[in-house]
């Protein structure tokens, strides 16, 4: 299992600090948690694919498959590593 603290960039651009856990998180194909309110956040920002920004740099492309006003259900990949320096 995967856990960590992260944020979560919506669709609108507001960012919201998460707590993470990927049950499984193989190479291409991530599926698990995301521990956070939502009950006062739009469903319509869970309508599209989110962005996780993971704490030890990792970024994970999201779809929220579920959720509840305590978490949500997610299935995603990650993202290439960008070389920042170019």
């Amino acid at each position: 299992m995967l856990n960590g603290i992260g944020a979560v960039v919506l669709r609108s651009g507001r960012a919201l600090t998460v707590e993470y856990q990927f049950g499984d998180h193989q190479e291409h194909h991530w599926i698990g948690y995301l521990i956070v309110e939502t009950a006062h956040i739009d469903p319509s920002e869970f309508a599209d694919k989110i962005l996780l920004h993971c704490d030890e740099g990792t970024a994970v492309e999201l779809a929220v498959t579920d959720w509840t006003d305590r978490h949500m259900a997610v299935v995603g990949r990650p993202l290439p590593a960008l070389d920042r320096a170019a």
